[in-house]
């Protein structure tokens, strides 16, 4: 066991305490009706996160480190790399035709207007596409892409480099031209989880080695930042022209001592900023006053329960789960603010069933992070990114389950991932046992131990 094999749970708890701490000191504690409570149970499910992840990280002997030998050939997925990249540039292109926009001057005048653009979206939701249609089917290569280009990176070549760079910049635009931060959001924790993998490996290598000293970190980190500093600021940004839009005072909602320094509107987008991760915590405080509902199974996914009612004539029940039943009861409205992804999972699995539910997700998060780690996985480094992904949107809501293209992309990764893992044991019981050979390393392992293969590594 290394000193990184708790950074991610570090990272998820820093996260998850420190929002809520937010929201103690800064947010709008003083309205919940039973902060006690709320408290308690946040508390549980961050506990219970953490004893998830232990028990995986304590019981689990990690795997030998995969590396590549000086003698060998190594291989980088490009092709893969070249798929995925054109996946994601043809949704980009298809998605910004289907809001029409298709010169530069209207990409410019969209970019340029964030607040307009974004009320307008709301307007035109419903929107139909055949070729939106198609390449949402095969939406498990989006969050494949960027775990490939950050992890071999330095293998891809230039030409390469600048297609990646290009697809991932075209479909950022269409989110920049609809005002919405979502998919600018899961590409900044995409990349993030994705370094994080490239520097824990970077690490393993190196204590493997026995090389003096340790990697120097601090240019990670300041590049982390700067990236985080820039999205957030475009986020500010962003939230005052969708209030200069909505017609609000930006002088009644920006901090004063603020607004002297960085202007009125400026410091009203730094205000909603500030409450996009705790305000849901209010709304969860309001949800754990309502009585449980089952909703069957489809409470916690709305893509789920709209896939059901189109195509098998179920009632997604949407009218039962906790978010709509406390906008009933309490006011706090459905949709229009959060509520932490809890009261999404209550609707099928009550809050103690939530809270165990957190266990599951701390057990897996040190799963594929181990296994991305040291045997470099490709699936695993994606369903990696899948779960921080939905840590980091605990306190909004179950982002996975959001919409199709999201529960498309998170349920097929699984689904290969189970695959690889029952083919790669079907093809271990069938080849004929090695014997080791002493001193005999090949790219890392002992001669006759079986190496991943196929879609289930990277780096050779």
């Amino acid at each position: 066991m290394t000193s990184g094999t708790y950074t991610p749970l570090k990272l998820a708890v820093g996260y998850l305490v420190g929002t809520y701490l937010l929201f103690l000191t800064l947010g709008r504690a003083a309205e919940s009706p039973n902060l006690v409570r709320l408290t308690l149970f946040v508390s549980a499910a961050v506990v219970a996160l953490c004893l998830g992840y232990v028990v995986h990280a304590r019981r689990q002997r990690p795997a030998p480190l995969v590396t590549v030998s000086a003698g060998a050939n190594p291989q980088t997925p490009r092709l893969l790399v070249l798929v995925c990249a054109t996946y994601v540039l043809l949704l980009g292109i298809a998605q910004l035709g289907l809001i029409g926009v298709s010169t530069p001057f209207e990409l410019l005048q969209a970019v340029t207007n964030p607040g307009e653009r974004y009320f307008h979206q709301l307007q035109q939701e419903g929107q139909f596409s055949r070729p939106v249609q198609v390449l949402t089917l095969l939406a498990m290569l989006y969050p494949l892409l960027i775990p490939l280009a950050v992890v071999h990176w330095s293998k891809l070549g230039g030409a390469l480099r600048l297609y990646v760079l290009g697809s991932i910049g075209t479909y950022a635009l269409y989110y920049m031209a609809i005002g919405i931060l979502k998919g600018l959001g899961d590409m900044l924790i995409w990349w993030g989880a994705s370094y994080l993998v490239l520097i824990g490996y970077r690490s393993a290598r190196s204590a493997q080695a026995r090389r003096a000293g340790r990697p120097r970190r601090w240019p990670h980190v300041l590049a982390a930042c700067a990236m985080l500093l820039v999205f957030l600021g475009y986020m500010a940004y962003n939230q005052s022209e969708r209030a200069k839009s909505a017609g609000q005072s930006p002088a009644a909602m920006g901090n004063p001592v603020v607004a002297r320094v960085v202007g009125e509107d400026l410091a009203a987008g730094l205000a909603i900023t500030m409450s996009y991760p705790t305000h849901g915590y209010l709304g969860l405080s309001h949800n754990l006053t309502v009585p449980f509902e089952w909703t069957k199974g489809v409470g916690a996914s709305p893509a789920l329960g709209s896939y059901l009612e189109q195509y098998a004539g179920i009632d997604p029940r949407y009218d039962t789960r906790y978010t709509a039943r406390t906008e009933l009861a309490t006011g706090w409205p459905d949709g229009m603010y959060w509520s932490t992804i809890f009261p999404w999972l209550a609707s099928d699995l009550t809050y103690p069933g939530s809270i165990a539910f957190m266990a599951v997700v701390g057990w897996f998060l040190a799963k594929f992070w181990l296994e991305s780690v040291r045997q470099r996985r490709i699936l695993s480094m994606a369903l990696f990114g899948q779960l921080a992904l939905l840590i980091a949107f605990v306190p909004a809501n179950n982002q996975l389950g959001q919409t199709r293209p999201a529960l498309i992309a998170f349920a097929s990764l699984c689904v290969l991932s189970v695959a690889a893992r029952v083919g790669q044991r079907l093809a271990t019981a069938e080849r004929p046992r090695a014997v080791p050979v002493a001193g005999r390393q090949r790219d890392g392992l002992p001669v006759g131990l079986g190496r991943p293969v196929g879609l289930s590594t990277v780096g050779r």
